[in-house]
């Protein structure tokens, strides 16, 4: 076979700059002049796959940053005790008692039924004016209320909402009036189970391993691993506890997440503009604010949202110092009163293939050391491996690299965390 005889020029076919391109060139499908591919001319790739899915995981460093509560099994509950004393609501119209020189007035309130199981007799009782009463009888859903001597007692509007100062004893008493126990809030959840995995064929994965032009390999194991923490991710956040029936008709238990969690508990939950955030969240915050004096909250969202609060906020913000009590992260710190709020980046809530739209402009103010990580005692938190082959006197003539993962949380007192989602 002879030499191919060619005009030397700029695209004189077959040779020259514009055909000299390795084969599955992309120039041949963009040139308008048919270049020509050759397998003497290697292609140019770069050995390291760049990776360009999002990857903020700051949450669940935060949340790791703690060690694991283990329990013996998938299912655990755990209880916690309330304040120990409520405010009690008013469910009707009650008129105005005048005060009566040198006596006490008597006032008969209609109490809601939630409202009667957190009285007794000999209370003393705040109106929403600052009247005081003390409740000398209960009869039925009806509290007959002695005011203060020569003084009187106001009307009564349904939804009122009295406090309680503290009990009243007089000398000589040979009976008791106030009677109660300690209660408690029953809570549980489920641990959850997470599985990832690939499958190569022999012949595929060495074709791979003798052949591969980038870390093609690597990049899928890692991937595997990270595809699995973002399961953990989005489980902790928005995970509803129950039961689902899987593939193979096995029934499976899901964990409950932060998000619902809250919903299920009665968390606060309001939906401020933009204009109004200021204002709704430092409502908000003294509301649920059953911290000591100087204590730290986590604000999580999207840099988005957490910007709105950024600029609410001119004054340069704190650098929050963790003193080894929580991950070693820069985070910025906002005070508000005595109350610290300390800024988390979530951007995988603004990702659609994770969470839906609503998240993307969603703030949770969590108390962080209500929340703890749980995990099945006996089973590792984390593992990887691969499955035999021939190789290893099985028939399968295939490797299946897995990893899998438990997760789960216990959740207390989720009224000291609230919602707001920006209009």
């Amino acid at each position: 076979m002879s030499n191919t005889v060619y005009v030397p020029g700029n695209g004189n076919l077959p040779f020259g700059l514009r055909n000299t391109n390795p084969q599955g060139s992309f120039y041949s499908g963009d040139s308008e002049y048919s270049p020509v591919e050759s397998n003497l001319i290697q292609k140019a790739i770069r050995y390291a796959i760049f990776d360009a899915a999002p990857a903020q995981f700051t949450s669940l460093k935060v949340l790791f940053s703690k060690p694991y509560k283990e329990y013996g099994s998938d299912e655990f509950e755990y209880l916690e005790h309330s304040f120990g004393r409520s405010p009690i609501e008013a469910n009707a119209i009650t008129a105005v008692q005048a005060a009566v020189p040198g006596s006490s007035v008597q006032q008969l309130i209609t109490l809601t039924a939630a409202s009667l199981v957190r009285v007794s007799q000999d209370l003393i009782i705040v109106y929403p004016d600052g009247s005081h009463g003390v409740i000398a009888l209960i009869a039925g859903n009806v509290a007959t209320v002695n005011s203060v001597v020569n003084l009187g007692l106001p009307a009564v509007a349904v939804g009122d909402v009295f406090a309680i100062q503290s009990t009243l004893r007089s000398d000589g008493m040979d009976t008791f009036s106030t009677y109660e126990r300690l209660d408690t809030i029953t809570r549980y959840n489920y641990v959850q189970f997470f599985l990832r995995a690939r499958r190569w064929s022999t012949v595929e994965y060495q074709k791979y391993v003798n052949q591969g032009t980038t870390d093609y390999l690597d990049r899928d194991r890692a991937q595997k691993m990270k595809q699995l923490r973002i399961d953990l991710f989005n489980s902790f956040w928005n995970g509803v506890r129950g039961e689902y029936t899987i593939s193979n008709g096995f029934a499976a238990k899901a964990m409950g997440g932060i998000y619902p969690l809250m919903q299920a508990a009665g968390s606060t939950h309001l939906f401020p503009t933009v204009a109004g955030l200021k204002a709704t969240f430092e409502a908000a915050a003294f509301q649920t604010n059953y911290k000591s004096e100087g204590g730290t909250r986590f604000i999580y969202g999207t840099d988005e949202t957490l910007n709105y609060l950024s600029e609410i906020y001119k004054q340069p913000t704190l650098q929050y110092t963790p003193d080894n009590h929580i991950a070693d992260l820069r985070l910025s710190m906002i005070k508000v009163g005595t109350m610290n709020f300390v800024l988390v980046p979530c951007e995988l809530w603004r990702e659609e293939s994770c969470f839906e739209a609503s998240w993307s402009r969603r703030l949770i103010i969590l108390d962080q050391e209500t929340v703890k990580p749980v995990k099945m005692k006996g089973i590792d938190a984390f593992e990887m491996g691969q499955t035999g082959n021939l190789t290893k006197g099985r028939r399968e003539d295939y490797i299946d690299y897995w990893c899998r993962a438990q997760l789960s949380l216990e959740f207390n007192n989720p009224l000291a965390s609230f919602i707001l989602d920006v209009q």
